[in-house]
């Protein structure tokens, strides 16, 4: 089976990431070609020679129509139709653990779009941090790339590719199946942090960087508070390293990566917040 997997990353400096290096290795195990897309383009010659030793393509372009924008300049630059399999991966989330059991649920899977985990906002829709498309999900999504071309607007991505893609794909016949539920959940928050612990404890072997990094947008920060989010980010190290399954990332050296992180004003204001809400709801109750 012909496969390729197009990782959109962004990062600054002229160093891959050391988390990025590890899931790019584990990627190559399991695709035929892995394809690393990026905006960087003066990269550290020890980056280079990193690609070069992992057999693993480089592909530099403009950030332009954020992981989207390019992914649809990876489908005009590549002959997709002659693929059975392509998956799309961005560089939001770390790899911490081996892919072989996503890998052979995906095989024993027939679902023509599948994915880590699913979203029911809005739309039914699988999360873009990794998404498989098989042969027939291919073609579909070549045509709905070229009608739609590259959007610069956030909400207009998020509205006609993140959730519109599979919302296509499924009115064309198509199905859909994630790796991971939700437990039942359906409310208004994201499934990937309301559903977290259980996730973790079904077997998902990614968990999103900025939890680690604890690098939380300021328009985020209020609504994990609400979700009484836990942003400790040893507390999630500590979950997973509970699992006593092979563990591929250092978690020390991915300390190196860390950039953005929330400071100290905002980690007391956003434990004041959490602690307001709780008590709201308590006196609502």
């Amino acid at each position: 089976m012909k496969s390729v997997c197009f990782f959109a990353s962004y990062f600054t400096g002229n160093n891959l990431p050391y988390y990025i290096t590890v899931y790019l290795k584990e990627l190559k195990k399991h695709f035929s070609e892995v394809v690393l897309l990026t905006s960087q383009k003066e990269l550290s010659q020890q980056s280079r020679q990193f690609l070069t030793a992992e057999t693993i393509q480089l592909l530099t372009e403009d950030n332009d129509g954020f992981d989207f924008g390019m992914w649809y300049k990876a489908f005009k630059k590549f002959d997709v139709a002659s693929y059975d399999k392509i998956t799309l991966v961005n560089d939001s989330c770390v790899l911490f653990k081996p892919l072989d059991e996503f890998i052979s649920w995906a095989k024993a899977n027939t679902a023509d779009i599948q994915g880590m985990t699913l979203s029911e906002a809005v739309a039914p829709h699988i999360q873009s941090y990794f998404l498989v498309l098989n042969k027939k999900a291919v073609l579909l999504t070549t045509e709905y790339f070229e009608k739609n071309g590259i959007l610069r607007n956030i909400s207009d991505v998020i509205r006609t590719y993140e959730i519109g893609l599979s919302t296509h794909l499924l009115s064309k016949g198509l199905t859909m199946a994630a790796f991971v539920d939700n437990n039942g959940y359906k409310g208004e928050f994201s499934p990937y942090y309301q559903c977290i612990k259980y996730h973790l404890s079904k077997g998902i072997p990614v968990i999103k960087k900025k939890i680690l990094f604890t690098s939380y947008r300021r328009d985020e920060q209020f609504t994990l508070a609400r979700m009484n989010f836990n942003i400790d980010p040893e507390y999630y190290i500590h979950l997973i390293k509970e699992q006593k399954k092979n563990t591929i990332i250092d978690f020390d050296r991915l300390r190196s990566d860390k950039t953005d992180s929330m400071d100290a004003a905002s980690k007391i204001k956003y434990a004041f917040n959490r602690r307001f809400i709780k008590l709201v709801r308590s006196f609502r109750k």
